[in-house]
């Protein structure tokens, strides 16, 4: 990725604090978890529910199944508010999601480095156990909805969308933090590397509050202005790695000083919840 300039004095703090982070998180994680049960348990939850779904459903029609359009871009739309307003503000009752989120998630990860190694490193990346489950819970209502008014089939295709789309999200992000120079050819693939620049803009500090909050395709960043590009929607699906149309205001904006009122905002934030 191509690097955003700040002062070298900013750089070289965030990168020491970032490492000294890494060091102590990966320490103090606990001896018993191991990434691949983090992520099993992930994915026979969400994998489980949709051959469940699957196998459920019976002569389908064509037009049931279009309940996938409404589904996928309801689902966009929750990403994308959920990761503005509930993990990047504090919000009462929620405000250990927003706790781990900024001061877990983006101490771990920055532009500086957005990588990972080692299976303790996954407990930083991967949502908690306890989110699919939410996640499939959540689909339960409207699948009864739907299996009320249209049909069983309805109702089934309705979690089954919702549990693929949690496994998307999930491999998305995913994705979106392998190095770059160990995986070049992500780079080259459409929609994938869209997701993965704009992924990288989320992780500089100065930008984290304000900009690119999809995590799968940034179809709601595109229509309610928190794209940090010039585009149209499908020109920002399409965008690729470059940062060629980066929009003038952010490109002219200053992080350090971006960055330095976030920090004071999350040391109040940080004084209101101790």
């Amino acid at each position: 990725m191509t690097p955003v300039f700040q002062s070298p004095e900013r750089d070289r703090r965030e990168q020491e604090r970032q490492s000294t982070f890494r060091e102590r998180f990966v320490a103090e994680t606990p001896p018993w978890y191991h990434g691949a049960i983090h992520l099993g348990f992930t994915l026979l939850i969400t994998g489980g529910t949709v051959l469940y779904c699957w196998n459920r459903i019976e002569v389908s029609s064509a037009w049931e199944w279009l309940l996938v359009v409404p589904i996928v871009l309801l689902g966009n739309w929750c990403e994308w508010a959920a990761h503005r307003y509930v993990l990047h503000r504090p919000v009462p009752g929620l405000t250990m999601i927003y706790k781990r989120h900024c001061t877990v998630h983006h101490q771990f990860f920055t532009h500086h480095d957005l990588g990972y190694s080692g299976h303790k490193e996954w407990r930083a990346l991967l949502f908690p156990p306890f989110a699919p489950i939410g996640f499939v819970l959540a689909a339960l209502p409207p699948a009864l909805l739907a299996g009320w008014l249209i049909s069983s089939n309805a109702g089934y295709i309705v979690v089954l969308t919702m549990a693929a789309y949690y496994l998307l999200y999930e491999g998305l992000h995913t994705l979106s933090h392998l190095d770059d120079t160990r995986h070049p050819y992500l780079r080259h693939i459409p929609l994938v590397n869209t997701v993965r620049r704009m992924h990288y803009i989320h992780h500089v500090l100065g930008f984290m509050q304000t900009r690119n909050f999809n995590l799968t395709f940034p179809i709601c960043d595109a229509l309610f202005g928190t794209s940090d590009l010039d585009r149209s929607l499908v020109g920002t699906l399409f965008n690729g790695a470059s940062h060629d149309h980066m929009r003038a205001d952010i490109r002219s904006a200053d992080p350090d000083l971006s960055a330095t009122s976030i920090e004071k905002a999350e040391r109040r934030t940080r004084a209101r919840l101790a």
